[in-house]
């Protein structure tokens, strides 16, 4: 769904490429078999009953997204309602309209001419590995229509980095069709129209799809100039109007796309995708979006920023979701509800002396970033311990970095805490210290230079702030989805070397069992994967109850031995968790190693593994 740059050919490197070709030789063996796996139970699904798992989004499709659409999206365009000749089953419902008014402006507050609906899970629901299946039925698009149901990656890197699953879209211009025509066996003539075509998509960062007209270095399965790999589904009796089901089958190792119709199932590629460590991307936790824009780079139809063809799309255009659901394949198959999992006590962004209770590692669930090449490596050495941060301005006129965590923490728990950190600066400098949420929000207070600030006294040497969590996380800063947990940024344009050290937040308080804020009721009984695993000193378990019972939640060590009893109580139905600090029933610390964890309720008892890194 994504294009950047309104590029509208993003291809897949031909290195990688080859590669590919080499490993399906493998897929194709495993894509033969396909009727042997089995597809599990169902682990989530959506009925669409309410809305409690998705968000409305409001704006233009163009506001960060960079595919040109026409729409403004708003709410009211959203609701369930009940599916035409289909009584008493409600969908989801997506109308586009064209009309303008007040409000309904591009972000440069130019006006628009069309309203549409977009909805997301993110924050709610995502999703890692399974048969994900959804049944959607679209409008009439003639031009201008694009529908689509895809997921991106949790990831707080930037796209295309977080990674790319299109499920389903439709609209596509007409070179694309031409496109998968010849490989199709036609002519590179193709006479089918958007409605009659769909394609599935995945895309990914590869430093070889680095070009100057793809700068952004998105790999695109979708557009396959040399092969046949990509095979849209074509149908000339239409495909609008009526419901078609589509799926992703996805494992550690590949996906595959698919759509059914008429109780056939065809593929989208040839073989399955494989996942290696050039898509690795594929190997995280994805939430849902579905949409119906209008216009936009993909399609023929005119856009913002380039010209095409009027819109033609009859209006008002209606978009019906049915049902998505989540189930097991291969085994494989995770569904994680609500924000990430509270974090307490201490935690550490960057130090290797403060004792903390969970925390950040550079290079591995973290990265430390400067902006623009405003900073270059200083030799300022560390306040204590082994490592620190040290950085040289370069001249540009300001400077920026921060700490961001691969994928989102959450640390509502610290509402009433501080985030504490060394830092040797100047001075004269003045700079601002903030964070930002994985929605964008950013928020910072200011450190003016010669003044002391937060228990920062500006003398040159080495000092530390204090700064209430209440101060820096303004108005609108979703402390459970922090993207940067530590912003630091000058504007003056004063040339400097500084260092930081010892960066963390302090008083989360005391965790121990936690609901999710959104749980809803789990359909069956399933001991998920605690994260992160490997662990040091700090992991969440968590476990999914379809009613009530008594729990038991146990460690053990690989000999078999009780380490400590977690969990041993009575418990409501619903979404739960456990942290377990690494220490035994006593209190002590456990040495290094491979641990196990149970979860008997009734009948129902399931083990897992976990890594203790010491």
């Amino acid at each position: 769904m994504y294009i950047n740059n309104l590029c509208k050919v993003e291809i897949i490197p031909k290195k990688w490429k080859n590669e590919m070709k080499n490993k399906l030789v493998i897929f194709l063996i495993v894509s033969m078999n396909l009727g042997h796996a089995q597809i599990g139970d169902v682990i989530w699904e959506d009925n669409f009953d309410n809305l409690d798992n998705w968000m409305k989004i409001t704006g233009n499709g163009s506001w960060g997204w960079g595919n040109g659409e026409l729409e403004f999206y708003q709410e009211e365009n959203v609701e369930i309602a009940e599916v035409p000749d289909e009584p008493g089953n409600n969908a989801l419902h997506i109308t586009a309209l064209e009309e303008s008014g007040p409000g309904i402006v591009d972000q440069w507050g130019n006006p628009l001419n069309y309203t549409s609906g977009k909805v997301t899970t993110k924050a709610k629901i995502a999703i890692k590995y399974g048969v994900i299946e959804t049944r959607v039925r679209v409008p009439d698009l003639d031009l201008g229509g694009w529908p689509a149901v895809w997921l991106l990656g949790t990831s707080n890197l930037n796209w295309p980095h977080c990674g790319e699953l299109d499920m389903m879209e439709m609209g596509s211009s007409q070179a694309f069709r031409d496109l998968h025509d010849e490989h199709n066996g036609g002519n590179g003539s193709n006479n089918s129209t958007v409605n009659q075509a769909i394609g599935a998509n995945a895309i990914f960062y590869a430093d070889e799809a680095v070009v100057p007209e793809n700068p952004s270095g998105a790999a695109s399965i979708s557009w396959d100039p040399d092969d046949d790999y990509c095979r849209p589904y074509y149908n000339y009796d239409n495909l609008n109007d009526r419901f078609l089901t589509y799926r992703i089958y996805w494992d550690p190792d590949s996906i595959r796309f698919t759509v059914i119709d008429n109780e056939v199932e065809y593929d989208f590629y040839t073989d399955p995708l494989p996942i290696d460590s050039v898509s690795a991307e594929f190997q995280q936790p994805f939430y849902l979006i579905a949409n119906l824009a209008i216009g936009g780079a993909f399609t023929d139809a005119v856009y913002s920023g380039g010209s095409g063809l009027p819109i033609s799309m009859p209006f008002p255009a209606h978009m019906y979701v049915d049902y998505i659901k989540v189930m097991e394949w291969n085994g494989q198959g995770e569904v994680h509800i609500g924000p990430p999992t509270f974090q307490g006590g201490t935690f550490g962004l960057f130090t290797d002396t403060t004792p903390i209770d969970n925390g950040l590692i550079a290079g591995d669930d973290s990265e430390i970033y400067v902006w623009e090449g405003t900073l270059s490596e200083g030799s300022i050495p560390p306040y204590e311990g082994e490592n620190g941060i040290s950085w040289q301005t370069t001249g540009l006129g300001w400077f920026g970095a921060g700490i961001m965590s691969m994928q989102p923490v959450n640390l509502f728990n610290f509402e009433e805490g501080h985030l504490k950190f060394m830092i040797k600066i100047p001075a004269n400098i003045s700079f601002q210290i903030g964070i930002i949420d994985a929605w964008g929000n950013q928020s910072y207070v200011d450190f003016p230079g010669n003044q002391t600030t937060y228990g920062l006294v500006r003398d040159g040497n080495w000092g530390q702030a204090s700064i209430p969590v209440s101060d820096i996380r303004g108005e609108f800063i979703d402390l459970r989805m922090l993207s940067y947990e530590f912003v630091i940024l000058e504007v003056n344009g004063a040339s400097c070397e500084f260092g930081l050290d010892d960066i963390y937040w302090e008083g989360g308080g005391t965790v121990s069992v936690i609901e999710g804020e959104f749980s809803k009721t789990p359909i069956k009984y399933s001991l998920n994967n605690n994260y992160p695993n490997p662990f040091n000193p700090l992991t969440t378990i968590r476990y999914d109850l379809p009613e009530d019972g008594f729990v038991n939640v146990t460690i053990y060590d690989m000999m078999g031995r009780t380490v400590k009893i977690m969990v041993t109580e009575e418990q409501n139905a619903g979404v739960k968790s456990v942290q377990w600090d690494a220490t035994d029933s006593f209190g002590k610390p456990v040495s290094a190693g491979v641990y196990l964890y149970q979860i008997q309720v009734g009948e129902y008892m399931q083990t897992k593994k976990m890594v203790l890194l010491k």
